[in-house]
């Protein structure tokens, strides 16, 4: 564990009542205009490390997310070495990913609310290393589903641990980038499948991803439990070295974010009734849920899914495995560009950019295979469909995509953040399930253009929903989000 070495009596000490008196005078009150983050923000490194190292975990479920599709042609073939798989055998492969991801939702916020969140870390791998092994080491075709489902159950670990234990760690000036690391891991994780997929054989693919969950462990003991998390569970020295850390030493910075866990860090366990208790935690729980709404049925899973189709529809010459690559490295440069600007732009804009640039891309690609059903000729319009997903995946990938894991992150109350997140992964999960699932039926009951437009009415719902509800958390402290949610009038928090 990485700490700073002090004795009992030191650090009994710092966090005295005396040393808390000093902080109540130092920190700056909460003011009703916001907060302005400081230029220099303490231990910035350290902290951007530890959400790297805790991201890998999204990156390991990216690589499963993204494994079907180089392998599908060879699993599909005669030189299958689980056996030949039907079309309807590998719609499954990536279903029952998302089946394991709901069941995991049931257990991973307990078990980091309980044991804390570097061990929920450690037994996170568990899954993916049982998973990617049954699939490297046994070549049977209903261990491989079984492999699948399994795999699952680590991905929806990741996805509750990961924001969760970053939002812990981060100052609020630098909350918003770190916060999008989740998303970047997971997109590098199928882009990096997507690639190495291409060039190696199956069996190659197979043991490098199996070794990412190793390089983990090892990397994941290097950094320090959630300072939050400790100070909650009445473990004050240690949440203390924890904090000293991330904050690179600073006493005064450490000082006034201990003053803080004071008013709002409880001990205990946590009932599902606390997600609604009061208020701020229904509005939370709302905006929540919605943003996991809008962000599967927007259609981005579906079209990665069906990407070699769309871009066969269209009559592209781009071979489907260089197209899928193709989309990928857009994907993953544009959750990069959030990364970035999420903390100066904002949440909120990127949110409304991405919902109304999205809509607008699926309603031209529906509009295009709407004109091919009706025979006119759409030779020089090829260029249209690919464009149009372009942009579709580059604008999710903006906001839609990282951006409701920052604002989550940021608008639920530390005693009920883990629980409350596995609710809401749990949500989303089960839609993303839905809508890879009814791609192909809409497909076959309303065409290819009532398809898309389908999910275009979903992405403009999203653009409302978050005009009218969902407020801008940029560079404002979480406690002050949450008085705001919990006391002013209306909604318009911005």
């Amino acid at each position: 564990m990485v700490g700073v070495r002090r004795s009992s009596g030191d650090a009994k000490q710092i966090v005295g009542s005396e040393q808390m008196e000093k902080a109540k005078v130092e920190i700056r009150p909460l003011s009703s205009g916001g907060y302005i983050p400081p230029k220099v923000v303490p231990g910035r490194g350290r902290q951007a490390l530890a959400a790297a190292i805790v991201s890998i975990l999204a990156f390991i479920f990216g690589t499963s997310v993204g494994w079907p599709s180089p392998v599908q042609p060879l699993l599909q073939s005669d030189k299958s070495p689980v056996g030949k798989l039907s079309a309807e055998d590998v719609s499954w492969l990536a279903s029952l990913t998302f089946l394991g991801g709901i069941t995991g939702t049931f257990i991973w916020s307990r078990i980091a609310d309980r044991f804390g969140r570097k061990f929920c870390g450690y037994s996170v791998t568990v899954p993916f290393l049982v998973g990617l092994g049954l699939i490297a080491f046994c070549h049977d075709r209903y261990l491989l589903l079984v492999a699948r489902f399994i795999n699952g159950l680590g991905g929806s670990g990741a996805l509750i641990l990961s924001p969760t234990y970053i939002s812990e760690v981060a100052t609020d000036s630098v909350r918003g980038a770190l916060g999008s690391f989740v998303i970047l891991g997971l997109n590098a994780g199928i882009v990096f499948a997507y690639s190495l997929g291409a060039v190696v054989d199956y069996d190659t693919l197979n043991y490098t991803l199996l070794s990412i969950p190793i390089l983990f462990i090892f990397l994941f003991f290097w950094i320090p439990e959630s300072p939050e998390f400790l100070w909650s569970q009445g473990k004050k020295e240690k949440a203390f070295n924890s904090l000293l850390w991330l904050r690179s030493g600073d006493i005064k910075c450490v000082q006034e974010e201990i003053f803080i866990y004071n008013t709002k860090c409880q001990d205990g366990s946590v009932s599902y009734s606390a997600l609604v208790s009061n208020r701020g935690r229904r509005m939370g729980m709302l905006i929540g849920l919605g943003l996991f709404t809008w962000q599967q049925f927007c259609g981005i899973l579906a079209i990665l899914s069906y990407t070699s189709f769309i871009f066969e529809k269209a009559g592209s010459t781009i071979p489907p495995e260089r197209a899928t690559i193709i989309v990928g490295l857009i994907q993953l440069f544009a959750s990069f560009i959030s990364s970035v600007i999420v903390d100066r732009s904002g949440r909120k804009i990127l949110l409304l950019v991405s919902y109304m640039f999205m809509g607008l891309a699926l309603t031209s690609i529906g509009t295009y295979f709407y004109l091919d059903s009706l025979s006119f000729d759409v030779s020089s319009l090829g260029w249209v469909p690919v464009v149009s997903l372009s942009v579709h995946v580059l604008t999710y990938a903006l906001g839609a995509g990282p951006v409701p894991y920052v604002v989550i992150s940021e608008i639920l109350p530390i005693d009920i953040r883990s629980l409350a997140t596995s609710i809401i992964v749990l949500w989303g999960t089960s839609l993303a399930f839905v809508s890879v699932k009814i791609f192909p039926i809409l497909i076959a009951s309303v065409g290819t253009a009532g398809c898309f437009w389908f999910f275009s009415v979903f992405c403009f719902a999203g653009f409302l929903f978050t005009w009218s509800l969902v407020p801008e958390t940029k560079g404002i402290p979480l406690q002050e989000i949450l008085q705001r949610l919990n006391g002013c009038r209306g909604i318009d928090l911005v």
